[in-house]
């Protein structure tokens, strides 16, 4: 029996340590799997400080992977023009000598690689342009040198060369379209020649953009007018280079009908955005009405009324066969009146009164005052300077006007 107990005892005393042995042992491999977890852990973290040191780091330039831009699997040298470190051995003879000669045409051109797209297209505006140029035929100093010319005294005459003269309105003009117009229409565009031959007209009656510091006047000596004052010259399409008066806004507001006659610029254009109707009164404007105007040739209506714009009548006002009203009384303009008009079956009222005009009225005018389009035509024919036998308005080029004794009897 005493060995029995014993034996049992010892038995018991096994199964009361086993569990604690168990554990102890389960202990030991948790603490050693720690560490190792640990371990790894550590190294991971230093090989990405490692990695991440050498991506931010300069390119090795011994590298060839890292000269040519494909070390992350991207574009090739053929591809990433931007890479600062070339290995030149990787670049073959035949693309330096491609790209020697490359540049040295464009040195000789004296033009960076970036500029020759702009020059191009100077080059297409030019071309587009040039066919319309009519140089003025009455005495302009900015003019004189291309009016000598144009007479034939040089044989190697270029009128394109008034396009880049920004003495000239037509350089001023030419400059806007090309380099300055927000617009940024297109040499091919079928509204260019309406768009610069506004912008012509607008320089060459005076007309400053002060948007640009080159034209900015020194004092207030010259006059003028500016391009606030009609809206002209900004990146709207120039049906909209217009203003209008605070009255039309008003009457606008309260959804009633304002007066026309209160707006200036670009007063109508027909539903193909052709310009039909100017009015420049009353803006002080000075200089002259380019002969250019011709090309707007759906022109309808052209109004600059107390101005101070001289020179003569332009010819090309006869080649308007849509003008019905013509309003260029309270001016500078001199000379004799053309006899231009034959074709203008459309015209209503002309107004000549007030100005330097001298002369007889010509047949054309009196033809269409007999036919009857023409109701009503006024000069400066109360005795001098104009002798005008059709006339419905005579005015003494001061501040008086009579009608006809003929129109009174009609």
């Amino acid at each position: 029996m005493g060995r029995i107990s014993t034996l049992e005892l010892e038995t018991h005393n096994s199964k009361l340590h086993k569990p604690h042995s168990q554990s102890s042992t389960s202990h030991g491999l948790g603490s050693s799997s720690s560490n190792a977890r640990l371990y790894f852990i550590l190294c991971l973290a230093f090989f990405t400080i490692y990695c991440l040191f050498n991506m931010m780091g300069p390119a090795d330039e011994l590298d060839p992977w890292a000269s040519t831009g494909d070390a992350a699997g991207g574009w090739g040298i053929e591809h990433n023009h931007a890479i600062t470190h070339h290995d030149t051995s990787l670049v073959s003879s035949q693309q330096k000598e491609s790209s020697s000669t490359f540049s040295s045409s464009y040195s000789l051109a004296g033009l960076a690689p970036l500029d020759i797209d702009n020059e191009f297209l100077r080059e297409d505006f030019e071309m587009a342009l040039t066919p319309i140029l009519i140089i003025p035929s009455h005495a302009r100093p900015e003019y004189e040198y291309y009016q000598t010319k144009g007479e034939g005294y040089v044989e190697d005459f270029d009128i394109s060369e008034l396009l880049h003269d920004k003495n000239t309105a037509h350089g001023m003009a030419y400059d806007f379209i090309v380099n300055r117009d927000k617009r940024g229409i297109k040499p091919e565009d079928p509204q260019l020649v309406q768009r610069f031959v506004l912008t012509l007209l607008f320089y060459a009656t005076g007309g400053i953009d002060k948007k640009n510091p080159e034209e900015t006047p020194k004092d207030n000596t010259r006059g003028g007018w500016d391009s606030e004052l009609a809206h002209f010259l900004t990146g709207l399409h120039e049906c909209h280079w217009v203003k209008k008066s605070l009255q039309d806004q008003f009457w606008e507001l309260l959804s009633m009908e304002g007066d026309d006659d209160r707006k200036v610029g670009v007063t109508k254009c027909n539903d193909d955005m052709e310009v039909t109707e100017i009015r420049l009164a009353n803006l002080n404007l000075f200089g002259f009405v380019p002969e250019e105007i011709k090309w707007l040739s759906n022109l309808e209506s052209l109004d600059v009324q107390n101005n101070h714009l001289a020179g003569p009548i332009p010819q090309s006002l006869g080649e308007l066969d849509e003008l019905r009203y013509l309003s260029l009384d309270g001016n500078n303009f001199s000379g004799s009146i053309p006899d231009v008009f034959y074709e203008l079956t459309n015209l209503g009222r002309a107004y000549l009164n007030f100005n330097d005009l001298i002369g007889a009225m010509p047949r054309s005018l009196c033809t269409l005052r007999e036919n009857g389009s023409l109701t009503d035509l006024w000069s400066d024919c109360g005795g001098y300077p104009i002798t005008c036998t059709c006339c419905t308005v005579c005015c003494d080029m001061v501040a008086e006007c009579d009608e006809m004794r003929s129109q009174n009897e009609d």
